[in-house]
């Protein structure tokens, strides 16, 4: 149920749309491609666009509801039938290298084992449960109790809950790296259909 005053969210969610057919032509390059764009919710699908054949593994549906005075809810779910996607379907956990902090002498830090922590968050003992996505600017990420200390206010005007801000990190951890594959699949038909 929409709280804000609905103009406000419908504006807001043009302005991001619009922003994004801007810059439509460098989205598909990129494998981004916009399935719907109908207030209150936006879809988007990720393809792998360096891997033979290309693959469609999620999309992202975002709701405006209630935005920007809450944040947007992100859901991944099937790019055809639009049905939210268990953890256990997802392809990806986009994990993220974390920097290294730069007050560890570099000597140290060269023998030091990567850290890496995974966007995509999920209950292990709930595989066909939905996973969600964990990171400042995302509803899940602000309503969840474990970042009561960090509230959506200290991020509303950092751009971290932009549309655009958050397609690119799903994009980069999520489908971005899946580039290294060639995959070659035969088709044999013994009759083509009329």
């Amino acid at each position: 149920m929409q709280a804000v005053d609905i103009e406000v969210s419908r504006r807001k969610f043009a302005r991001e749309v619009g922003h994004l057919r801007e810059i439509e032509q460098t989205l598909i390059s990129r494998g981004w491609w916009i399935m719907t764009a109908e207030f209150p919710y936006v879809k988007v699908a990720f393809a792998t666009v360096g891997m033979r054949p290309r693959v469609i593994p999620f999309a992202l549906k975002a709701d405006f509801t209630d935005y920007d005075a809450r944040p947007l809810a992100i859901t991944f779910v099937d790019p055809f039938l639009d049905r939210e996607l268990a953890a256990a379907e997802m392809m990806t956990r986009l994990p993220r290298l974390l920097p290294v902090d730069p007050a560890v002498p570099t000597e140290i830090a060269a023998q030091m084992p990567a850290q890496r922590i995974e966007l995509y968050q999920h209950y292990p003992h709930m595989p066909m449960a939905p996973g969600f996505l964990c990171l400042p600017g995302t509803r899940a990420y602000h309503e969840h109790p474990a970042h009561s200390g960090d509230p959506w206010e200290l991020h509303r005007n950092t751009g971290a809950g932009r549309l655009f801000a958050l397609l690119e990190t799903v994009w980069r951890y999520g489908t971005a790296p899946i580039n290294q594959f060639a995959i070659n699949i035969g088709l044999n038909q013994s009759e083509i259909p009329a």
